[in-house]
């Protein structure tokens, strides 16, 4: 199992005793939904909240039997976040996407997303290492160019994204109603001279 960390976060592969917790942020902690794609979430009925679950269970348990085979030199898409004492706390993901913007599996850029779905352990700054030990890992790997996708209501990934050094490079003007309102699709575009400075705020 691969593992990397800095004095505040580790990053680590998927593990068994991670089901539970991912189950109960799915069915009783899920503030998070409401920032991170919520036109997914919204009007569900019981039945299809109860399909996905068992859905989401299953490929879990695909994640398992994936990392237990992976060399560790393989690249990762993605780690779970655990505080340094060793708190699971949430996880971090690429995907990519294609010219327009758009999510596509033979898409050549490389975007990130974060979720901390443990409400008690936001506003440390967690994600913001996290993001940074990532970034640094794809760096590594060999991605030239990396993005962050988010919504414009989402004034924390926002947020996160600037002080990271990452810059607004394409907008798609109204395309998300959430909660009865109407957002705008954003991209941001790592710019690796504003990044590097930012880790010396680490």
């Amino acid at each position: 199992m691969i593992a990397i960390s800095d004095e505040k976060v580790i990053l680590r592969d998927f593990i068994e005793s991670d089901i539970e917790k991912r189950i109960y942020w799915e069915t009783i902690e899920t503030e998070w939904q409401l920032w991170d794609a919520p036109w997914e979430y919204e009007n569900l009925t019981k039945e299809e909240e109860e399909k996905n679950l068992t859905r989401y269970i299953t490929k879990m348990r695909s994640w398992i039997n994936k990392f237990d085979t992976m060399p560790d030199e393989e690249k990762r898409l993605g780690f779970q976040i655990c505080t340094i004492d060793n708190v699971y706390i949430g996880w971090c993901n690429s995907y990519t996407i294609d010219d327009n913007f758009c999510y596509s599996e033979s898409g050549t850029r490389c975007a990130i997303g974060i979720d901390i779905p443990e409400t008690s352990q936001r506003g440390n700054g967690y994600a913001f290492h996290a993001l940074c030990l990532f970034v640094d890992y794809l760096l590594k790997g060999g991605e030239s160019e990396i993005y962050i996708q988010t919504w414009s209501g989402n004034e924390r990934m926002i947020s996160l994204a600037d002080k990271l050094g990452f810059e607004e490079c394409h907008r798609k003007n109204g395309i998300r109603s959430i909660r009865g309102r109407t957002y705008d699709g954003l991209s941001f575009r790592l710019n690796i001279e504003k990044y590097n400075l930012s880790k010396c705020t680490r």
